[in-house]
């Protein structure tokens, strides 16, 4: 007698229904979703790194109670920058004239930085402090590459039309600012025309590595088109180096500015040796430089004493 032939299982049909079920459901509601958001992003990732303010007009008459004057560089045919010069009071601090390049972050406009460039200015320091393309009442568009060639042009404003020598040339840089002002600081080292000094204001150490921060379950770093990686050149900078962080500094991680300073050079050509200043609760847009207002009066001193040593 001849055994019956084996049933299918009635079973298995359901199963494989419920896993293309649920297969699909995984696509539909989660990786086309997640796909979508990092598209997305890469494509609008300038629009959110660069949060620039936009006014018809900046002029000194209007915006400013401080001894300044409207300052323009002529980029080409079609773009200008548009920025202000501050007189810094006479003082008998310090034994020369410091002029500071003021490198503001990724949001607002030259308007909002008015009293830090007080704080220089009541140092006795001149501020020349220009808005990147796009921002204030530039035209144009803002990228690594764009603002980092401003930069140099910025510098040689002031070296050939302000006739200020490298060694009297502080570039202060604030989070955005301070990648910006590394890139040139690195250079002009590498140039063998260093600026007097780097000062540095809640700073990353590489753009990449913010961004992986605050979207850790996204491969966005993976995908910038302007990278600032500040900690790979801050090592060439010659010149002397103070840096400061909050601790709570909630946009750029404190790690990560301690790990941009241990990158540095532990000490300038002319021997100043690097200072990291940590800010207790400090956080990212509530640092300003009347909190630094002792340590920058301290490096600039030790700047002119080792212009000028004692005979």
């Amino acid at each position: 007698m001849a055994s019956a032939a084996p049933q299918p299982d009635p079973t298995l049909p359901k199963r494989r229904t419920w896993t293309r079920f649920l297969i699909r459901l995984v696509l539909i509601y989660a990786v086309v979703p997640y796909v979508a958001i990092v598209v997305i992003a890469i494509m609008a990732q300038r629009s959110l790194i660069y949060r620039p303010t936009k006014v018809k007009s900046l002029s000194v008459e209007e915006f400013v109670d401080l001894d300044a004057d409207d300052v323009q560089i002529q980029i080409d045919d079609t773009l200008s920058l548009h920025g202000w010069h501050f007189h810094g009071k006479s003082t008998a601090e310090f034994n020369q004239k410091f002029l500071v390049i003021y490198f503001p972050g990724n949001g607002g406009c030259r308007e909002g930085r008015q009293s830090d460039c007080r704080e220089f200015a009541e140092l006795g320091c001149d501020v020349i402090l220009f808005d990147y393309r796009g921002y204030g009442d530039n035209r144009g568009s803002p990228s690594e590459t764009a603002l980092s060639s401003d930069a140099r042009r910025i510098w040689a404003f002031a070296t050939e039309t302000l006739k200020t020598p490298p060694d009297r040339i502080v570039l202060f840089g604030e989070s955005m600012g301070g990648a910006l002002a590394t890139r040139l600081g690195a250079e002009q080292s590498k140039a063998g025309m260093p600026p007097a000094a780097l000062i540095l204001n809640s700073t990353f150490a590489s753009l990449g590595e913010t961004v992986a921060w605050h979207y850790p379950a996204f491969p966005f770093q993976y995908f910038l088109w302007d990278r600032y990686p500040s900690a790979d050149r801050i090592g060439h900078v010659t010149c002397p180096i103070l840096q400061y962080h909050g601790t709570a500094d909630e946009i750029v991680a404190f790690e990560h500015g301690k790990r941009l300073f241990q990158a540095a050079p532990l000490e300038s050509a002319q021997g100043i040796a690097g200072e990291f200043i940590t800010i207790p609760g400090g956080m990212h847009n509530f640092i300003s430089i009347s909190d630094l207002r002792i340590p920058i009066s301290r490096l600039l001193k030790r700047i002119c004493e080792a212009a000028n040593p004692a005979k």
